[in-house]
Order: C-alpha cells, then sequence, then structure tokens
C-alpha cells in the first residue's frame, strides 16, 4: 500500500527594487590642489545618510587662520598673532593706575569701611584684579602674501631678487613658536613670528608649511 504526499506548488517571488537616491553635486566648494585653492564639484551627501547626521559635529579644523589665491597671482595667508608694540605695555600701566587710583579715592574718602588694614587690602585685591584685566594681550591678524616676484608682510615688500643668499626659513624657539628670519640685501632679517596661544594650537606649524610650499611652487614653478 502506498501513501501519496502532495507537496505545496512552489512560487518564485522576485525580490523588490530599493532605487538608492544619488549623491547630488555641488559646485561651490573651494578645494586645495597642489596646495593652491582651486574650484571643483563637491559631493553632497543625502539627507537620509547617516553620515550626514555626524557632518553638523565636525569643528573646522582651520582656527583662527585661512588662505586664498589672489588676482595678481599670488597666494596670501592670514594668521592670528600677538601685538607686543611697547606702546601697548604704556596703555595698560595708564589704565592699571587710573582704575587703581579712582578704586583708591573711593575707598578712601567714600567707603563704610574704617578699618586701615581692610582698606588696604581691597586695594590690592582689587589692584591684582585690574592688572589681571590689562595684562591681557592684543590679538591681531596678520596677513602674508607670496608673489613670483617678492614677499608682502603687513604690506611691507620683499624682493625675490635681493634673496640671494637663499630663501625665508623658519626656525622655532624655546616657546613653539615659528619665526621667518634669512638674509636680505647684506642684512639678517627677522621677517615675521608665527606664535603658538596654547599647547593644542599648531597653527604656527600649519602657517609655516604653506608659506614654504607658496614659496616653492611660485618661485621655482616645482609642485
Amino acid at each position: 500500500m502506498s501513501i501519496e504526499i502532495q507537496r505545496p506548488p512552489i512560487r518564485k517571488v522576485r525580490p523588490a527594487l530599493r532605487v538608492a537616491a544619488r549623491p547630488s553635486l555641488s559646485r561651490n566648494l573651494l578645494v586645495r590642489s597642489g596646495g593652491l585653492v582651486v574650484t571643483r564639484p563637491a559631493l553632497r551627501i543625502a539627507p537620509t545618510s547617516p553620515l550626514a547626521e555626524n557632518l553638523d559635529f565636525l569643528p573646522y579644523p582651520y582656527v583662527d587662520y585661512g588662505r586664498r589665491l589672489t588676482p595678481q597671482g599670488g597666494v596670501a595667508m592670514m594668521y592670528k598673532d600677538i601685538d607686543t608694540r611697547f606702546r601697548y605695555t604704556l596703555r595698560r600701566l595708564f589704565l592699571w593706575s587710573l582704575a587703581t587710583g579712582a578704586e583708591g579715592w573711593y575707598l578712601r574718602y567714600h567707603s563704610p569701611i574704617h578699618n586701615l588694614w581692610i582698606g588696604l587690602g581691597c586695594l590690592l585685591a582689587l589692584a591684582i584684579i585690574n592688572w589681571l584685566i590689562v595684562q591681557r594681550p592684543v590679538e591681531v591678524y596678520r596677513d602674508v602674501e607670496v608673489r613670483p616676484d617678492c614677499l608682502i608682510i603687513e604690506g611691507d615688500v620683499f624682493w625675490l631678487r635681493h634673496m640671494e643668499n637663499g630663501w625665508p626659513s623658519f626656525r622655532r624657539d624655546d616657546e613653539g613658536n615659528q619665526i621667518l628670519c634669512g638674509i636680505y640685501g647684506t642684512r639678517f632679517v627677522e621677517y615675521l613670528t608665527a606664535r603658538r596661544f596654547d599647547d593644542f594650537d599648531r597653527a604656527a606649524e600649519v602657517f609655516a608649511a604653506h608659506l614654504q610650499q607658496a614659496m616653492r611652487q611660485l618661485w621655482t614653478g616645482l609642485p
């Protein structure tokens, strides 16, 4: 006696095709090619992509620093520096003396505290606070431009034909600052100083690398 077993019919299922959105192109992004800033289409990530959600949290890496091409065929760079001119030291002393003197006059003639030692202690504390306020460094932005025939630093022009003994080069001091120096004509010149603001600041090193790369490209034609 044989038993027949019926098998269910086989149904062929075609998987549904999922159409992925293609990334769009944006032509407004400036990228650097060979050290120079050029324009090329940029890849724009779809808003639904997980990577697009994390792009808003990525910090901008070039803090207080930038570079661009100039209409004269050069490369201009900008970096943040500290103005150490002597007139700012005199201004600090004047503001500190003015503020401390006014506070001392108030403590002497209008303060409800009549104890001499307490008044002197308050005046000393105010003098320290005033000095901490006025001694804050004066931050400025300096611009440097490298052209095919010269180097322009804050409006001062240094011609390439007068750098007969070699191009300017960077030297690092004990504080981690980058000093651009070299022989110009018959004199040894310190052209500029790129200062470091904290232990994690590497803008001086980046600026030094970009400036040397621009000099090599514009003055020799090498990439």
